[in-house]
């Protein structure tokens, strides 16, 4: 069981999201939350309110009436409309588990029963129906409404659950001015991150001994040379895959090797900054207006800010597609050598010898419209600007949008690296270097080898090419040491 109490980690999210845990709130934040929630009520009784007592956007400056929950439920209902695809499942849990750690840490002022309602919803797996279209990077308005309309009881969930009497005014606003969407999509988009970069230094590292590499390039020195971070972790993972290096076949070899640890080196260092804003967000009170409740009343404050503007999040969610467009080229270089006979000493594309054998020439053809997909979902989100409500908010980080590209680009990532894949197996195989590979590389060639077979002849390779990017999360596993 996972305790959400404020500090939930990015792997626990995870392990919630793909109900490998189950996740709890605690009584004594229960019970903390219920003091937070009576501390708020009284600075509400003493002052204005955005969105308790007053409307929201542009009508900020109007005076709502004190209507029971009436007014909550107003709001609610017309903040949840949303549009486009469905969000999975494993996304909604996500979205679910980030909200209630926010919501543990006490700035929102929230009923405890909500927060109590909520969780039950996330044990239970009573999802509600989120879809992708709606947020800005201001806040996942639309997709924690349509929450809200569920635990109502207005809009079904996924599995029966009892609804909510009634909603306060306090909790309305309160409890979907967050961006917790965003953030569960950028999590979990880190912990794949995480798997493709291990799985790429298998890839990689069996290309390298595939085409006799020259070592000299991931050597310490070299790395350090780069004065760059992320590059020496690459290269010392690399060096460790690779074992004893093979003669050089080159004094010095093409870029596609030479600087694969520099470009991943940049995307392991824009995964570790996205990394560490998504896990601040996942424990930040970021809620507008924001309770500031301190041991006496001299030191509580309703504030109202702009603290949801997800900018740095865009920012980092931005750079990490940049950093996978630039070793996607890369990547893509690497097997365009496997391909090529002047560096294999074998037929083209590794064809079986055939006469005018396509070999993996297709699988090339794929690779590079994987990198096409990751260029186009590097174009930087945060770029957009806009004026909504009547000139109330005059701009948006689009963090929303950055997630969404981001995903893309990783599912492309997944793909071409599963396409390197075929290539190294194929040719470590055909040169007969099999035997030289020693430790966790040694396994990753032996699981890859028996998934793929050695049938090189002009055939179908979808079969193939899908088992291949299924490989990935197994080699990365195995470069764990799991």
């Amino acid at each position: 069981m996972i305790e959400i109490a404020g500090a939930l980690g990015i792997d626990e999210l995870r392990r919630i999201a793909d109900l490998e845990e189950e996740a709890f709130v605690p009584r004594t934040v229960l019970d903390r939350l219920a003091s937070a929630h009576d501390a708020a009520q009284d600075l509400a009784e003493h002052a204005d309110v955005y969105g308790r007592s007053t409307g929201v956007g542009a009508n900020k400056d109007t005076a709502v009436a004190d209507d029971g929950d009436a007014h909550a439920r107003r709001l609610l209902r017309s903040h949840a409309v949303d549009a486009g695809e469905v969000v999975p499942d494993r996304v909604v849990r996500a979205m679910l588990a980030v909200r209630l750690n926010q919501l543990a840490v006490g700035g929102s002022g929230v009923e405890p029963a909500v927060v109590a309602a909520l969780a039950d919803m996330l044990r239970r797996d009573a999802l509600p129906t989120v879809r992708t279209l709606g947020s800005i990077g201001t806040g996942d308005l639309t997709a924690l409404a349509g929450t809200a309309l569920t635990l109502l009881g207005e809009r079904p969930a996924s599995t029966p659950l009892e609804p909510l009497d009634a909603w306060g005014a306090e909790s309305a606003l309160s409890f979907i001015s967050s961006s917790a969407l965003t953030i569960a999509r950028a999590a979990l988009a880190v912990t794949e991150l995480r798997v493709l970069d291990r799985a790429w230094s298998g890839v990689c590292a069996l290309s390298f001994h595939a085409l006799d590499g020259n070592a000299q390039a991931f050597a310490e020195a070299s790395a350090g040379a780069s004065a760059a971070p992320g590059v020496e972790a690459a290269a010392a993972a690399l060096r460790a895959l690779i074992g004893p290096a093979p003669e050089p076949a080159r004094i010095q070899d093409p870029f596609a090797l030479r600087i694969a640890a520099i470009t991943q080196g940049v995307v392991a260092t824009a995964t570790d900054r996205l990394a560490d804003q998504v896990a601040a967000l996942i424990g930040a009170a970021e809620e507008n207006p924001l309770y500031v409740l301190g041991a006496d009343a001299g030191s509580r404050a309703v504030l109202h800010h702009g603290a949801f503007f997800q900018a740095q999040l865009a920012a980092e969610l931005d750079a990490t597609a940049l950093a996978l467009a630039q070793t996607s080229t890369v990547t893509l270089s690497r097997l365009r050598l496997l391909n090529e006979p002047a560096f294999t000493g074998l037929p083209p594309f590794l064809g079986d010898g055939e006469p005018g054998a396509s070999g993996l020439m297709m699988v090339e053809y794929v690779a590079a419209g994987a990198v096409a997909d990751i260029r186009h979902a590097a174009q930087p989100a945060a770029l957009g600007t806009v004026v909504l409500s009547r000139g109330a908010e005059e701009d948006a980080p689009f963090a929303a949008q950055a997630v969404a590209q981001l995903e893309d680009a990783v599912v492309a990532t997944r793909t071409l690296i599963a396409c390197e894949l075929l290539g190294a197996v194929r040719l470590v195989r055909r040169r007969g270097v099999a035997d030289r590979l020693t430790g966790a590389l040694a396994d990753v060639f032996a699981r890859a080898s028996a998934s793929l077979g050695t049938d090189d002849a002009d055939r179908d390779l979808r079969p193939d090419l899908e088992r291949a990017t299924a490989l990935l999360t197994e080699i990365a596993d195995l470069v764990e040491g799991r």
